[in-house]
């Protein structure tokens, strides 16, 4: 039986496919901030708003406008439909509520795709509350670090699901911080935004698949995701050959939220190199590139890249 073969899942135009994300957030009030995302690709544009409220990171109102598509693959219906997610929160079952919401319509999985970004960004501001700032700033005592080690453990405080879920972010990485110098590649006045201030956090994201051939004359895919955000400025490529082969992996981090720990997760990207996309590839991606020890930005770089093809 002939090997299984890889095939990208979306039409793509002039040899190539390319999707981009943009968005930005608003604080409203001291526990309100308002999401705006935005989608496009050769095929259609979508945007998204939702209402959110912290720390709960509920979707207190949402809308969907869809600015470009053929109808008949990318049903309107679906804007209106999507204004009903209104109450679900950021974390599991997200996905499912929205699936369930949106039903079977053509384009419903594209708006489910933008609803995911919508999710990922708007857990980037947390509106710290009054006080805990300033109950990790008493600690001084890792030297240079300090602001750093400050924000970093204001981030799990706000955000119990941060722990362990990346290598930054995992217990034992308490310990670099006195070990080593580290940076913050943000300001920390992004955990207090003002009401009413605008665009506190801003993202932009864009994935990229060329077919291209080799010198065997096969086809392989040159694949790209990249992410640039307040905080980050990450990327990672891939090639993937015909039989699902992933090569030439690897990432860069221009700006990244701590500077002397994240690099280390970043050395990881290579452990793709000779993975094979099959029906089971998922668990052995994580384990790669994800998890206590791995980033899960560049996990979920790889994944959307991984997503747009089928066996």
């Amino acid at each position: 039986m002939a090997d299984k073969q890889v095939r990208l899942s979306v039409p793509i135009f002039h040899s190539s496919y390319e999707r981009r994300f943009e968005a930005e957030i608003d604080a409203l009030t001291s526990n309100e901030i308002l999401v705006r995302g935005r989608m496009h690709d050769h095929r259609f544009d979508f945007e998204h708003m939702w209402r959110l409220r912290t720390p709960e990171f509920e979707v207190l109102e949402a809308s969907a406008q869809q600015n470009a598509g053929e109808q008949s693959w990318f049903n309107p219906e679906l804007c209106r439909r999507y204004r009903d997610i209104r109450g679900v929160r950021i974390g599991r079952g997200l996905s499912k509520r929205i699936r369930i919401q949106l039903g079977d319509l053509p384009g419903a999985e594209e708006h489910l795709f933008l609803a995911i970004e919508m999710a990922r960004v708007g857990q980037q501001v947390f509106q710290v509350p009054a006080g805990l700032e300033a109950r990790f700033a008493k600690n001084q005592s890792i030297g240079g670090s300090s602001a750093a080690y400050n924000c970093w453990r204001t981030d799990r405080a706000c955000m119990p699901e941060l722990a362990n879920s990346c290598y930054t972010y995992r217990d034992a990485s308490a310990a670099l911080f006195a070990s080593r110098e580290v940076r913050l590649g943000f300001s920390a006045d992004l955990y207090t935004p003002k009401p009413g201030a605008k665009r506190v956090f801003w993202r932009e994201k864009q994935l990229s698949v060329c077919v291209k051939r080799d010198s065997a004359g096969n086809n392989f895919y040159a694949c790209k995701s990249w992410m640039n955000d307040t905080v980050h400025d990450i990327a990672i490529m891939f090639d993937l050959a015909h039989d699902g082969t992933i090569s030439n992996a690897h990432s860069t981090g221009l700006r990244l939220p701590y500077h002397g720990i994240c690099e280390d997760a970043q050395s990881r990207t290579e452990r793709l190199n000779g993975m094979r996309l099959n029906d089971g590839y998922s668990l052995q991606f994580a384990d790669r590139v994800g998890g206590a020890e791995g980033c899960a930005h560049l996990f979920d770089l790889s994944a959307d890249l991984l997503r747009l093809f089928k066996l």
